[in-house]
């Protein structure tokens, strides 16, 4: 099976592609442009550098959020583009789960965050074997740590004011590397090879899925401030 997989829900934009399990393309990318102007182009020019054409692709990954609203809906759209045009299947799970797999090696478990903005984070937790055990939601670094009540591996944009505040808990908290703190379109098509928790939908089925954005966006909330 050839899998595409992408990511684009923060300013990072992740893609790879995979064959017969085999990651055969990862590209990851933080630049100025857009993901809606470089999203395209770069697919097209990874699939032309493996000599793959998109009609041997078999499957397509994405992932559904917490994170950028724009950088979702274009991540999703573009999925769900090339599903119903191709009739391919579309792979989904939340950004979160696919972050937390970057470092499911460990034995400990695992608490995924991502910037939620307004000094929040989109934060869900893990077993080690991806198990979940906090559903996605988002709060203040304080409020999540305090939730915390064993061994725990922190992966995500923590920076080292937040690490040196959380010194002094009485858990024990570890903190991944920063090269594992991004999400990542390989990790996506891992939780796909090892049936780590993704839901599978066939073309005719693709218009159902939405974002998850867990909370309104600030426009949103600034039109009912309005109202």
């Amino acid at each position: 099976m050839n899998i595409l997989a992408f990511d684009t829900s923060t300013s990072y934009e992740s893609i790879a592609l995979s064959s017969n399990g085999q990651i055969i393309a990862d590209v990851t990318t933080k630049a100025k442009k857009t993901h809606s102007e470089r999203l395209l182009p770069t697919l097209e020019n990874l699939l032309s550098q493996t000599d793959m054409k998109m009609e041997e692709i078999s499957a397509i990954a994405v992932s559904l959020g917490p994170g950028s609203f724009t950088g979702l809906r274009i991540g999703l759209s573009t999925a769900k583009g090339l599903c119903f045009g191709l009739k391919l299947p579309l792979y989904v799970t939340s950004t979160l789960r696919s972050l937390a797999n970057n470092a499911s090696s460990v034995s400990s478990n695992i608490c995924a965050l991502m910037d939620a903005g307004r000094d929040e984070f989109y934060y869900a937790m893990y077993s080690s074997d991806l198990t979940e055990i906090h559903k996605p939601s988002f709060a203040k670094i304080e409020q999540i740590v305090q939730i915390i009540d064993t061994e725990t591996l922190l992966i995500g944009p923590v920076s080292l004011t937040i690490k040196q505040a959380l010194s002094d808990t009485d858990v024990k908290l570890n903190f991944a590397r920063a090269i594992d703190c991004y999400p990542k379109a390989s990790s996506l098509i891992d939780i796909i090879e090892n049936q780590k928790g993704c839901d599978v939908y066939e073309a005719d089925d693709i218009a159902k899925i939405e974002p998850l954005y867990i909370r309104k966006s600030a426009a949103e909330v600034n039109f009912k401030l309005k109202q």
